[in-house]
């Protein structure tokens, strides 16, 4: 598996922006409101963020300092770098439909419903940051470093 990249992730989030804003204008046009952003999923976003974060301190731990315990083998630090790399495009593409939605209350922001928006648009985009940067942590976290060299400079036979 291939290293995620940053630009990637930015790109997820750059091209998401028009869709959120998208949706947030056919919301409105149909039900006359804004979309409602429930007030749980940033404190979601952040408990996932937590526990990519926790496990990026076992998988270093496992991998770096070759700490092999019974609790994390091979497959589970597999495991949790596809699922970090999943995280980091999901917290991508949440900070662009967020920013998008955020943007399009910005334009109401002379009533209660459009602040709140406003505002939780803003934190949802902030913990969707959090996760994304714990996402990438933890697949990082995943990475096998190099096999040592011999005293003829080649690298061990496989």
């Amino acid at each position: 598996m291939q290293r995620t990249k940053i630009g990637s992730l930015i790109w997820v989030a750059l091209v998401a922006v028009p869709i959120g804003w998208s949706i947030g204008r056919v919301v409105d046009a149909v039900s006359g409101a804004l979309p409602p952003i429930p007030w749980v999923l940033p404190l979601l976003l952040l408990f996932l963020a937590i526990g990519m974060l926790a496990g990026a301190r076992a998988v270093r731990g496992w991998i770096t300092e070759r700490r092999f315990d019974s609790r994390i083998d091979a497959l589970r630090v597999a495991r949790s770098v596809a699922l970090a790399k999943a995280s980091a495009y999901f917290g991508a593409l949440l900070v662009g439909v967020y920013a998008g939605l955020g943007a399009l209350a910005l334009g109401v922001l002379d009533s209660p419903m459009g602040r709140n928006r406003a505002i939780l648009s803003a934190v949802v985009v902030a913990a969707s940051v959090v996760l994304t940067i714990a996402a990438v942590r933890l697949e990082r976290a995943g990475e096998v470093p190099p096999p040592p060299e011999d005293e003829n400079g080649g690298a061990y036979p496989a």
